[in-house]
This record gives C-alpha cells, structure tokens and sequence, in this order.
C-alpha cells in the first residue's frame, strides 16, 4: 500500500485548448485578391467594381490623413524643442543673471 500524501508531487493540469487568432489584414487580402481574379474573369458585376473603387479610394485618402497629420505633430515636437534649446542656449551664453530681467520684460 502506497502512502500517497506524503510524496505527492504537484504537476502542471493539463488542458486541450489550441487558441484562435483572426487576421483582420489578413482576411482583407484574401477578399480582395478574389475580387480581383472575378475582375480579371469578368465576373464582377458592375455595382461591385464601383465599390471596390470606392473602398481603394477610402483607404488611400485615410492613410494620407494619418500621414499628414503625424508629420503635423513631428514638425510641432521638434519646433519646441528647437525653441527649448534656444532658450537654453542662450542663457548658457549669457548668464543666468539676466534670466530675471528677461522674465520682468515678459510678464
């Protein structure tokens, strides 16, 4: 008769689960190489080659937002920082001294 308790070991459970994963890009890709090989056969419907424009057209001029609008904030970054270094620069050179003087003038 075994004594179980006493040299039990503890071992990892065990399960059967294989995870799911959905590529949203990916799945796009696939519709629209089929939407290109019924192009190509001619057997796209009118309706469908309109919107298949319109969606390459939505997706272009979104990307060129994104685009603008994140060299928007780059150029804003690096404008202060620039006038941060500046100012910097210019009371190194200067002194700090004359920093009070400078901060009656703008206030």
């Amino acid at each position: 008769m075994k004594i179980r308790f006493l040299n039990k070991t503890i071992e990892n459970r065990r399960f059967d689960y294989t995870p799911m994963y959905y590529d949203e890009r990916k799945e796009a890709l696939r519709n629209k190489k089929e939407l290109y090989q019924r192009m190509k056969s001619g057997s796209l419907p009118e309706n469908e080659k309109r919107q298949l424009l319109r969606d390459e057209m939505k997706q272009s001029w979104s990307r060129t937002n994104y685009r603008k609008s994140q060299e928007q904030i780059s150029n804003f970054r690096i404008m202060i920082l620039i006038l941060v270094l500046l100012g910097l620069g210019y009371f190194i050179f200067n002194g700090i001294d004359d920093v009070d003087t400078i901060v009656k003038k703008i206030w």
